[in-house]
């Protein structure tokens, strides 16, 4: 009885370090030696890598010419090393779910086929690198069909070639070298599109009319210093709008259409003086009763160019956190002043 049940611990142990079977295959990680300074961890039946203080290409390309117990890996954190321009199939055949780079240093992705042995099972890529110049081509994840999520960011980051993708659900870009909006394609799933703290200045009209799925529009903390008709044409599913921190002092009519009373419109901290009927109104009737246009932080003159907002307890339950100037709440003054004397 004694030696079976140390035989079944044995067993027990033995399928721990391995992890569980699949395919009548225990599933493992590379022996320690081998793939070092990576570490390798068994999640259940997932692998999962990590990657750090790699100080050449050379170190992170002869790890992954060596032989696996399984090319099939869940995911990889790359981070803090020294990789230089990767190459083509840079993982030489093993695969993930998930792809991480994280605080490298001069490592770029000009070429074209770095991530091929994932093209089949990518889901999610992020490269956070705000030290050096650096490039990523975008046909490095031409033709990821199971790619949802993609995060490029760094302050010296160049985007080249175009975007297109039918499974990206959420899209993330930030540069300081990002002045306008980058080349995108057909993206007809994508839902979020965050371009915040970059440098964009100007949007060519319709810029995101294309996108049948879009939710959610981040353009905090850029650049841009007017709002022009025809500038913004969004899908009826837009629920956020942000344009917070940016240096916007004109506003033209008919600058955002396919807002509904499920949206909300941040034009908070910024340089518009006059709430003017014409650019507004429109907007804040398609918010009505539910949606928000949220304007704090501008220095609003509150003379009658206001009465029109002032008089109308509707619209001020929408625009609820304009202040004038002198840091007055619209909600506060007093709606009979404007009637009688605008």
């Amino acid at each position: 009885m004694k030696i079976l049940l140390v035989l079944l611990a044995l067993l027990f142990c033995g399928l721990g370090a391995q992890g569980t079977p699949r395919n009548g295959r225990a599933i493992a990680c590379p022996d320690s030696f081998l793939i070092t300074p990576c570490v390798c961890t068994l999640n259940g039946q997932q692998i999962d890598m990590t990657c750090a203080g790699l100080t050449s290409l050379k170190s992170l390309t002869d790890i992954f010419a060596r032989t696996f117990p399984t090319n099939v890996l869940h995911s990889i954190v790359i981070q803090s090393s020294t990789l230089g321009p990767l190459p083509n199939n840079v993982f030489n055949g093993k695969s993930f779910e998930i792809i991480s780079f994280l605080n490298n240093r001069l490592t770029s992705f000009d070429n074209t086929g770095i991530l091929s042995s994932s093209s089949s099972t990518l889901r999610s890529l992020t490269v956070r690198q705000d030290t050096d110049d650096w490039t990523f081509n975008f046909a490095n994840v031409q033709g990821y069909n199971l790619l949802t999520s993609l995060e490029l960011s760094g302050y010296s980051m160049v985007l080249s070639g175009t975007l297109s993708s039918s499974s990206l659900t959420s899209l993330t870009l930030r540069s300081d070298f990002l002045a306008a909006l980058p080349p995108l394609g057909s993206l007809p799933a994508l839902t979020l599109l965050n371009l915040d703290g970059s440098v964009i200045t100007t949007l060519a009209g319709n810029s995101f009319a294309s996108f049948a799925s879009l939710s959610e529009l981040y353009l905090g903390h850029n650049k841009i210093e007017s709002l022009t008709s025809g500038l913004m044409s969004l899908a009826g599913s837009i629920t956020q709008v942000d344009l917070s921190s940016n240096l916007i002092d004109t506003v033209q009519p008919n600058w955002i259409t396919g807002v509904s009373t499920a949206t909300s419109v941040q034009l908070v901290n910024n340089y518009i003086s006059v709430l003017d009927q014409a650019s507004f109104e429109g907007v804040i009737q398609a918010l009505m009763p539910s949606g928000k246009m949220l304007l704090d932080g501008n220095p609003l003159t509150c003379g009658c160019e206001v009465a029109w907002v002032v008089t109308n307890s509707a619209y001020l339950t929408v625009a609820n956190d304009a202040r004038c100037v002198n840091g007055t709440r619209l909600a506060n003054l007093d709606p009979n002043y404007f009637l009688q004397n605008c």
